[in-house]
């Protein structure tokens, strides 16, 4: 009897035992380990922040902010050229590593950080295989859906809608407030010798790249430009990337379902973003062969690699609609947001490209892809410009070196770490870009005539060398270099000069009175980096979401929209 009433408490005293054993035993493990990490660690020599080298929980807590590209670039500043950012985890900043590690022959494949992704969407995309075996067939089927003579085909998909959009900026927005009932209509007259309403570039070439992706892709318009009715993934996009990146780092959060206790509104916008795309596959699928012209989902459906003769099963093709939304909408729209900010913030610039366009063409409908487009020099100089400030992606994409280690700036690092070069931070570094935060298109034409001697005060005015320009080509990757490169840099480019090329054919433009949207804030410290006011504002989720400009667009005299 005695026995049963001292049972509990022997009970209570052996599980209290086994806790306190438990505790001690984590609490000595934990201890061991980040004694290790900082001392005994492969990578325990190399400098960077000390909460980054014992855990990377440091990396899910900055990416869960949307300072993440300006971090790298912090870390850079403080540490130097190599800066270890996780426990096992190294950012390099010079294009050395950049074309040690990306190129097609480096022992890496990508980070295990890209897993993330397969988790929502159940199967690698070909953004995210990770292995060169995964990845190379996926690839070939993409880029036949990509290839030049494919977009050729499709043009006019993009033309129509750049038309669309470039009426809309010079008439009220159809689904406003004070326009009443949606319209998809586009006011008759098209002439104006007054100030059009003011447009938010930000929103409206997200519009813009989502229709255009909606007719290459799916032969469906998600309608942005007429109607508000999809505009809700504009804002759903980014955040459920910004869910990815900041699992990516701890994805055990994700496969126990802590994401949902944890980070309930990145989880419910990753969901709801696998949602539309597996809606748009489904949608798509269900079409077969039933569209005007062969879209990029429809090399898709019927691709095969020529290399395995294997095609995608039905998950593959929703996680590629995923990457198609993704790889073809926010960092285009970005891109488009971002060579008009810094024109108009430098009007010297614009004036400079407005002198190159305008004689170029007699009609605006000259402005489509061919030799003439092409030459326009000067054009492709302001949006690389754009580019290299605010590039699409401002982090870094890692890889992981496998065994036998890899050689970088001439040290041998080991296998099982992740390696990697920040897009934002090398496109700042002055060693390849001299006054960094300043647009300078002329920094990516040589002066066939320069002898290398002009003054520095001398090169805002174009005397940049063959030997500048090559140094700068060989830091800049807003679209990445090497086998994993974007499969869609041509057609972001041939979208990129259309739209450019067209607005600065047909309109004169400024930023609206009072508006400072996109600007960075004189009055924050210079430690914020966000304080030079003529450098566009971004919140990196993983892609670079911005807000602005404000602008005005007013049609050229003796100039005719196309409807």
């Amino acid at each position: 009897m005695d026995l049963l009433i001292r049972l509990p408490g022997l009970v209570a005293e052996k599980l209290y035992l086994v806790a306190s054993v438990s505790g001690i035993a984590g609490l000595l493990y934990v201890l061991g380990l980040v004694i290790y990490r900082l001392y005994f660690h492969p990578l325990a020599h190399i400098p960077g922040p000390f909460f980054a080298r014992i855990t990377d929980w440091y990396n899910v807590v900055v990416a869960f902010g949307d300072d993440r590209h300006l971090d790298f670039y912090k870390l850079h500043e403080r540490y130097g050229t190599i800066v270890r950012y996780g426990p096992s985890r190294l950012s390099i900043n010079s294009n050395t590593a950049l074309h040690q590690i990306y190129n097609a022959r480096a022992n890496v494949q990508k980070s295990s950080y890209y897993s993330i992704f397969s988790h929502y969407f159940k199967v690698p995309s070909v953004l995210t295989s990770i292995t060169t075996r995964e990845h190379a067939p996926k690839r070939r089927i993409v880029s036949q859906g990509l290839s030049e003579s494919a977009i050729q085909a499709m043009e006019e998909h993009v033309l129509q809608n750049v038309r669309t959009f470039c009426q809309r900026m010079v008439h009220p927005d159809p689904f406003s407030a004070s326009s009443g009932k949606k319209s998809r209509s586009i006011p008759t007259s098209t002439t104006s010798s007054q100030w059009g309403p003011l447009k938010n570039i930000s929103r409206w070439s997200g519009y813009l790249t989502f229709d255009i992706m909606g007719d290459l892709c799916f032969s469906r318009s998600f309608d942005m430009l007429n109607s508000s009715d999809n505009h809700y993934i504009i804002d759903v996009l980014p955040a459920g990337v910004q869910g990815f990146n900041v699992l990516g780092h701890m994805q055990w959060l994700a496969s126990l379902n802590l994401d949902k206790i944890f980070f309930r509104k990145l989880a419910a916008a990753n969901d709801r973003y696998e949602a539309f795309s597996r809606e748009m596959a489904f949608e798509r699928m269900a079409k077969g062969d039933n569209v005007k012209v062969k879209d990029v989902f429809y090399f898709l459906q019927k691709g095969r690699d020529p290399v395995t003769g294997a095609g995608f099963t039905q998950d593959e093709l929703i996680a590629e609609a995923s990457l198609l939304i993704l790889g073809g909408t926010d960092t285009t729209s970005t891109a488009i947001t971002s060579t008009l900010f810094y024109l108009l913030h430098n009007p010297a610039y614009l004036a400079k490209l407005q002198a190159e366009v305008r004689p170029k063409f007699d009609h605006v409908e000259e402005i489509r892809g061919g030799p003439k487009l092409s030459s326009c020099q000067y054009l492709r100089a302001c949006i690389d410009e754009a580019l290299r400030m605010t590039p699409g992606v401002g982090g870094i994409l890692p890889r992981e070196v496998l065994p036998g280690g890899i050689v970088i700036d001439g040290v041998n690092y080991p296998a099982g770490i992740d390696v990697g070069v920040p897009i934002y931070t090398i496109h700042h570094k002055e060693e390849y870009y001299p006054r960094p935060f300043e647009y300078i298109p002329e920094r990516w034409i040589a002066d066939n005539e320069s002898n290398g001697s002009e003054k520095e005060s001398d090169k805002s005015s174009g005397s940049w060398t063959a030997e500048q320009v090559a140094l700068a080509r060989s830091a800049f990757h807003p679209f990445s270099i090497g086998p994993w490169s974007c499969a869609g840099k041509g057609m972001a480019y041939k979208e990129l000069m259309l739209v450019i090329a067209r607005l600065v054919y047909l309109f004169d433009l400024k930023i609206a009175d009072g508006t400072k949207n996109g600007e960075g804030d004189p009055t924050k410290s210079p430690t914020t980096l966000r304080h030079r006011q003529g450098e566009l504002q971004g919140n990196d989720r993983f892609v670079l979401q911005t807000d602005g400009p404000i602008v005005q667009f007013k049609l050229r005299d003796g100039i005719a929209l196309s409807v």
